[in-house]
């Protein structure tokens, strides 16, 4: 049953996409105005996902390829996402020169009198399916066709990017170790991925020694991490998870929080830590991410860069919650609340199913200082939201739930009531057979008396000595002698 719910999960899971959009782009790029965004939202999607191509290895690991499928779901959308118009940064323009920003005038000129030549824009205008799921740009067309084994798309989105993941072959454990919080060789988690055990662009190197590399640590290491659809059975709660998927660009922890009531069942909340997105001052956990050692991102921010084609990007809770104050300082139309924007996921911990999840991320466009494009130079120094995502369970399906509470409330109680009803019918038959047992014992006694009796006989009639009666009630015993001697004489026969 746990296989099937793995290989293709029968749990609606939705992406509710919300959206930052700029209400004053002229009066910004005019210089001196603060960016103004509004929210807008959400637009949701359906994902769908079953693990194809299983083989079943020998030692205890399955390998399988994730295929994810995403569909518009209009019901439940704020409206139609080709109808509404937005304007948002041109993320091409200001992610290339936020990337050469450290060049030097002799690059960083030319390429500025390209954008011109190209008429590039910093903030476009754009419908809200054009944004999610590809733009034409002019530089994209360009570098497309000079580099076009690296830029393979012809078109930019920002989903369409994060669900471009390719086939990636993942190895998992499914073998059970004794102690959960113990990474290695934890059931359902991740042994390799692609081959690997981390990821090589924050630093992990693969080797004979790996497990002692300075530089191969919790930070950049895939192994032990799950894809989150399925949790362990029997959870234990001081057990931190790690869920790991290719767009996020790393591992991400969760860890409990409480016990909690979830349709009925004693479940167990978790949640990111606090200290999930500190600089490595603050959390060493999280030091290579850190790139550049000399300056870090700011709290509340981690790096995607190097899984997005060198632009610039980070990752942060919405809203940039518990991050750095400036984050919030620099833009108008950015509200933090904790209640909105924190993720929870609820986990039932006999099963290691799902029974609700709210994971937010939000993904945002991280502008370097730079001064030799005008154009640009409104957003120098500034990390500007571009969107953020929830990824929701609400709802089990009547048979999953069925199948739960099958496991988890009437299983024990009927297991209860059968050890009962066993334990009363083995009284009553031991109530039963006692009467009968004394029978049989008392039958085996009178057997062995019986069977003393005839030997006791049997003795009496094959003794040397024989008691003959007389008259009056007396006996007269006879010596029978052992042998027959010879009688030669009278003296011989009356002696």
């Amino acid at each position: 049953m746990i296989f099937e719910l793995w290989k293709k999960p029968p749990i609606d899971i939705y992406i509710k996409v919300y959206i930052f959009n700029i209400t004053n782009a002229e009066e910004f790029l005019k210089g001196g105005a603060k960016l103004k965004v509004e929210e807008i939202g959400p637009y949701v999607y359906q994902e769908f996902l079953e693990n194809e191509n299983i083989t079943w290895h020998e030692n205890g690991t399955i390998s399988f390829i994730p295929v994810r499928k995403i569909v518009y779901i209009p019901e439940m959308s704020v409206s139609n996402p080709e109808d509404d118009w937005i304007e948002v940064p041109n993320i091409a323009m200001l992610g290339f020169f936020s990337t050469i920003h450290n060049a030097g005038f002799f690059v960083n000129y030319p390429l500025t009198s390209l954008t011109n030549v190209l008429q590039s824009k910093p903030i476009l205008h754009l419908s809200v399916h054009e944004y999610l799921w590809g733009y034409e740009d002019p530089l994209i067309r360009l570098a497309s066709g000079i580099l076009p084994n690296y830029i393979d798309f012809g078109k930019l989105g920002l989903l369409d990017r994060m669900y471009d993941e390719g086939k990636n072959v993942v190895l998992m454990n499914i073998k059970k170790n004794k102690n959960m919080t113990e990474e290695e060789g934890r059931y359902l988690s991740i042994e390799l991925y692609n081959g690997n055990r981390g990821l090589s662009y924050w630093g992990y190197r693969e080797g004979e020694e790996t497990h002692i590399r300075s530089q191969n640590t919790v930070c950049n290491r895939i192994k032990g991490s799950t894809e989150g659809e399925l949790f362990p059975t029997r959870i234990d709660k001081h057990a931190v998870f790690r869920i790991y998927r290719k767009p996020l660009c790393r591992p991400v922890p969760i860890v409990f929080k409480e016990e909690v009531l979830q349709n009925g069942l004693n479940s167990y909340l978790y949640s990111m830590p606090d200290n999930f997105l500190d600089p490595p001052d603050q959390n060493p956990d999280n030091a290579c991410y850190c790139r550049n050692k000399d300056k870090c991102l700011k709290k509340g921010l981690s790096d995607l860069t190097p899984c997005y084609y060198r632009i610039p990007t980070a990752m942060s809770l919405p809203h940039f919650l518990n991050g750095d104050p400036s984050l919030v300082e620099d833009i108008d139309g950015v509200n933090p609340d904790p209640e909105k924007h924190s993720t929870r996921v609820i986990v039932e911990p006999t099963t290691g199913i799902p029974m609700k999840v709210n994971s937010k991320m939000q993904i945002n466009l991280v502008i370097h200082p730079t001064s030799y494009n005008p154009r640009i130079k409104p957003f120098s120094n500034m990390v500007i939201p571009l969107f953020w995502s929830e990824m929701v369970i609400d709802n089990i399906s009547d048979d999953l739930m069925l199948l739960i509470r099958l496991g988890v409330q009437i299983g024990p109680i009927g297991q209860t009531v059968i050890i009962w009803l066993l334990a009363i019918a083995g009284m009553v038959i031991f109530m039963l057979l006692v009467p009968v047992m004394f029978s049989i014992i008392n039958q085996q006694q009178q057997q062995q008396q019986q069977q003393q009796e005839t030997m006791q006989t049997e003795n009496r009639r094959n003794s040397d000595d024989l008691r003959i009666p007389l008259n009056y009630g007396q006996y007269a015993t006879i010596h029978i002698l052992p042998a027959v001697q010879k009688i030669t004489s009278k003296t011989d026969l009356f002696s």
